[in-house]
């Protein structure tokens, strides 16, 4: 018996090492397919059994219940086996449930059902496993009321932080906006061409100021045409994410996933439109439209009253208090009044002639 266990350590190990090379890390073993290593000699079962169990204990395998309740095995990195080792029981139980979530994180209320321990003891658990740096805290964008822990090695996946999108799971408009305007511009530039034929400089008859007629040189402004729908150049989302990320107004590089999203924004903003099926985008507007949308600055939302321009050109049904954001509070003999308007008498002045 004692001559059988170095045995059953040494064809462990090798199914072990079998198991990581030929199978993916997530993949759920049963029996057959430990067998089809080819480490166990005579596909004996019991023995495979035995070498299992030895894993089990190293840590090394987790064994769970699969389909039709047969036994199922998982893989368990080296490195973290060595930390399930240096953990109590309830610890380890609470490390193998925030592990088997990978990416994604676990809810503390999740852990706590699947565990069955008491609050306090999670609690504890849950504080010792992260001054060792074994687990961490994320923030969940479409949960974040809820507690998640997730291993500390790991990124949180986008589905958790939101994507690219998202700075401290707070969307960030800014840089949202900053990368839809550099798509719109780029998909314009592949959906407009200059037209040739209207391009150099006109000439215009202009009167000098001695009364004489002269020519004055003009250089026109620039004229796009759209291309033809059957043109094969419009840009694909994954031209433009490259477009996107080799133009340097991005910290991080972002997936064609990212890019798509704001293409659907653009084109439920009517700026682009989907062709193929989103295969390719065109922009509804020339470059030159495009530039001249973009550097307009956004109108000031201010609380203060702003002054009332062009006070009047068609007589009584254009007086001021039609645009006066202050109509509603405008009384006679109150604070603010016919009496002491400052638009009225210009007003009467400039159109009545009185």
């Amino acid at each position: 018996m004692a001559a059988a266990e170095p045995r059953v350590k040494e064809l462990a190990s090798k199914l072990y090492d079998a198991c990581v090379e030929q199978f993916d890390a997530d993949h759920s073993f049963y029996q057959q397919d430990l067998l089809s290593v080819s480490v166990i000699p005579n596909d004996d079962v019991m023995l495979l059994l035995e070498c299992a169990q030895s894993l089990v204990n190293q840590k090394l395998f987790r064994l769970l219940e699969g389909q039709n309740k047969r036994l199922v095995w998982r893989i368990v990195a080296r490195e973290d086996a060595e930390k399930l080792r240096n953990l109590s029981d309830d610890e380890g139980l609470v490390f193998s449930v925030i592990h088997s979530s990978g990416r994604s994180g676990v809810w503390i209320r999740n852990i706590q059902n699947r565990t069955n321990l008491h609050k306090s003891i999670l609690d504890r658990c849950l504080k010792s496993l992260e001054s060792k740096n074994y687990i961490k805290t994320v923030h969940n964008v479409k949960h974040p009321t809820k507690k998640m822990y997730m291993l500390a090695g790991l990124a949180p996946s986008e589905d958790v932080t939101g994507g690219a999108w998202f700075t401290d799971g707070v969307l960030d408009a800014n840089f949202i906006n900053s990368v839809a305007g550099f798509i719109e511009y780029t998909v314009s530039r592949k959906s407009w061409y200059e037209d040739s034929a209207d391009r150099g400089r006109s000439n215009k008859r202009i009167k000098t100021i001695n009364g004489k007629a002269d020519v004055k040189s003009e250089t026109k402004e620039k004229s796009f045409l759209p291309y033809p729908a059957n043109y094969p150049g419009y840009p694909t989302p994954e031209a433009i994410t490259r477009a996107v990320n080799e133009s340097g107004i991005t910290p991080v590089q972002l997936t064609p996933e990212s890019i798509i999203q704001l293409l659907n924004m653009l084109c439920f903003d009517k700026k682009l439109v989907a062709l193929n099926d989103g295969k390719y985008y065109k922009s509804l507007k020339d470059p030159e439209a495009v530039k001249a949308s973009q550097a307009r600055k956004p109108m000031e939302d201010s609380r203060e009253p702003q002054p009332i321009k062009d006070l009047g050109k068609n007589g009584m049904t254009e007086s001021p208090c039609g645009p006066c954001p202050s109509f509603r509070l405008c009384t006679p003999g109150g604070a603010i009044s016919p009496e002491t308007c400052e638009y009225f008498d210009p007003w009467f002045e400039k159109n009545l002639g009185f």
